[in-house]
């Protein structure tokens, strides 16, 4: 089942009675303008050397079911990350060990029911409501360095992802030669934006993840030629 949180935005929204049911009807949100999210030359080249910073090809992904969906953070892909105490943790998906980490660290049991709750939370449209909110109600329960550690989780979740499941790197690896962007209308930091105003964070960090395993790639194949 769609969740309402998931779906589309409409304009000139139309409300019409159809038996006993309710027929909404509308025009999609136009598709943003791709032309501010990217990189300038050297930027770009710094990012990920395999694109070309005068005819990029550009791949949008947002929504799970998209088809590139499984590069969000909500896409149902379990990760199994290392706890401060040793050991390891297996997380319901990227989103959830985002939201819990702003709250890893801190030695408060408020902290620890927080990591509780978003661990605990059956989706991770859930989870990212819980840690948002947690985040907002009580802000000193956040780990003090979040703003600077948070790309640097997020990062560490999305190799962790894309290094557990081999169709998923295989299909980052696929798109090598082109911008990826997170077309999120609403999440300025992480997304594109509605008309490319956001940083587009996320999509960067696949770029630096696919630039990091194609030189991993490369290395490997060199180093069989000199075996044989």
């Amino acid at each position: 089942m769609v969740e309402m949180t998931q779906a589309f935005d409409l304009l000139d929204v139309c409300y019409e009675q159809i038996g006993p049911d309710m027929l909404m009807s509308g025009s999609l949100q136009p598709i943003p303008d791709p032309t501010p999210i990217i990189p300038s030359e050297n930027e770009t080249l710094a990012i990920d050397p395999t694109v070309n910073p005068y005819e990029p090809s550009i791949i949008f992904f947002y929504k799970t079911w998209d088809p590139y969906g499984a590069f969000s953070n909500f896409s149902a892909h379990s990760i199994k990350m290392p706890e401060e105490n040793g050991g390891n943790v297996t997380w319901s998906s990227v989103e959830h060990y985002y939201q819990a980490s702003k709250f890893m660290g801190v030695s408060d049991s408020g902290a620890k029911d927080c990591i509780g709750k978003i661990k605990s939370a059956k989706s991770p449209e859930e989870a990212a409501k819980v840690g948002r909110s947690m985040q907002r109600l009580h802000p000193n329960l956040v780990r003090a360095d979040w703003e600077d550690v948070k790309i640097d989780v997020m990062y560490s979740g999305l190799r962790c992802k894309f290094s557990s499941y081999p169709y998923l790197k295989s299909m980052l690896l696929a798109t090598s030669g082109s911008v990826l962007v997170e077309a999120s209308p609403h999440d300025l930091f992480w997304g594109g934006g509605r008309e490319g105003e956001g940083l587009n964070y996320l999509g960067r960090l696949l770029m630096r993840l696919r630039s990091e395993f194609l030189g991993e790639s490369s290395t490997s194949s060199e180093s069989t030629c000199l075996a044989l």
